[in-house]
């Protein structure tokens, strides 16, 4: 699998942190918080998401310049899955 792809952090019972990833391979994951992991968002589409929130071009940015780049921001009740 290629291009970019995002991953979101929860903790134990479900709940979410506020940290989302976006990396180009799998293994460019930062470590997660203590008692957390990441789990992929397999409905994820950067163009939806950029149409969305225009903010997060600079973030994919990174994510394709640097491999990965982590995202802390508000986020809505639809990206809880």
């Amino acid at each position: 699998m290629s291009g970019l792809l995002k991953y979101i952090e929860w903790m134990s019972r479900g709940r979410r942190t506020d940290r989302i990833a976006y990396v180009m391979k799998e293994w460019d994951l930062p470590q997660p918080l203590p008692g957390a992991e990441w789990q992929p968002d397999a409905r994820f589409s950067a163009a939806d998401e950029l149409l969305s929130n225009p903010d997060l071009k600079t973030v994919f940015k990174e994510a394709l310049e640097k491999g990965a780049a982590l995202y802390s921001g508000p986020t809505s009740d639809d990206e809880i899955r």
